[in-house]
């Protein structure tokens, strides 16, 4: 609602400077004293009053649609104020039914928890109350760790991001270096290769993080070597041939990083479909836990009711 209202507010506003527009141009033409009187020197009075007709049309249709367009947010403001009154006074009805639910289970649990051979029948809807809430307790607890493997396997991917973006910054510095570069350039090479191990060193630990919490689903990140030179090939035998042999090296290495973040972005993928297919049977879980709890109360409501009429 608060973003409808916001589009309304900015349609006003350019309808309106539409509005504007239009009228300074209808009076420009309307009250210049030179072009009328060109016009009529010239024998054009007729096109003269047919296109300042059409600068007085243009102008009351803008201003027309300001005005539909004002009408539009007035009312979408009072039906978001209808909305947010509504919006209060179900959430005063379902806090004020939450607590007299909570003083209602509080004063039930005081009487009947536990075993009650006098009534089997609440002892055994109690006890399915007890299960069903126990697997709706499971099956959250599995949901949210299947929210942390795709957390985790997330930061996984930025970090392959990282190394590919470094991998790119060395290629482009080993181009340099083939045709010329020199020692900056080698060392600007080395320190973005250097940056790709890293972030590739903390990808590998973080996908092992990832396959504890999905209890060794999730399968251990694919090899990556990423290029690394030496003093012989840089100083001793720096020459255009050992350029070019280290720059395929590197795309080597990126090929290899590519290959490694795609199986990672499948194993997110599976992790994805995992927590749809729990939250699913969370839901499946709750609604049965819900059905024991109002089976529970309802036993324990006639046993009330019982003691009643015995009164």
């Amino acid at each position: 609602m608060a973003s409808t209202t916001e589009h309304a507010i900015k349609w006003v506003k350019e309808v309106d400077k539409k509005r504007q527009k239009e009228l300074k141009e209808h009076k420009s033409y309307r009250d210049s004293v030179v072009k009328r009187f060109a016009y009529k020197v010239s024998g054009n009075k007729d096109k003269f009053e047919e296109r300042a007709a059409k600068e007085e049309r243009d102008y009351f249709d803008a201003l027309q649609d300001e005005h539909k367009a004002k009408e539009q947010e007035k009312n979408l403001k009072f039906l978001r104020e209808t909305a947010l009154v509504h919006r209060t006074e179900l959430q005063g009805m379902m806090s004020r039914h939450n607590s007299a639910q909570h003083d209602l289970d509080t004063m039930y649990d005081a009487i009947f928890n536990g075993p009650t051979p006098e009534f089997p029948e609440e002892d055994s809807k109690e006890q399915a109350a007890k299960e069903a809430l126990q697997a709706y307790h499971d099956a959250k607890v599995q949901a949210e760790g299947e929210l942390e493997v795709i957390k985790t396997l997330g930061e996984v991917m930025r970090r392959m991001d990282e190394a590919l973006n470094h991998i790119e910054d060395a290629l482009g510095s080993s181009r340099m270096d083939m045709f010329g570069g020199g020692t900056i350039m080698e060392m600007m090479e080395r320190s973005a290769l250097h940056k790709a191990e890293l972030a590739i060193e903390e990808a590998r630990r973080l996908m092992k993080q990832a396959r504890r919490q999905s209890k060794r689903q999730v399968t251990p990140l694919l090899p990556v070597h990423i290029a690394s030179g030496s003093i012989m090939s840089d100083v001793v035998f720096d020459n255009i041939f050992t350029d070019m042999a280290f720059h395929d090296k590197i795309k080597a290495s990126r090929d290899e990083v590519r290959r490694c973040r795609l199986d990672v972005e499948c194993q997110l993928a599976d992790a994805r479909s995992r927590y749809q297919r729990q939250d699913q049977v969370v839901q499946e879980k709750a609604q049965l836990l819900e059905a024991g709890r109002a089976e529970l109360q309802h036993a324990r409501g006639l046993i009330f009711e019982a003691a009643a009429r015995e009164q």
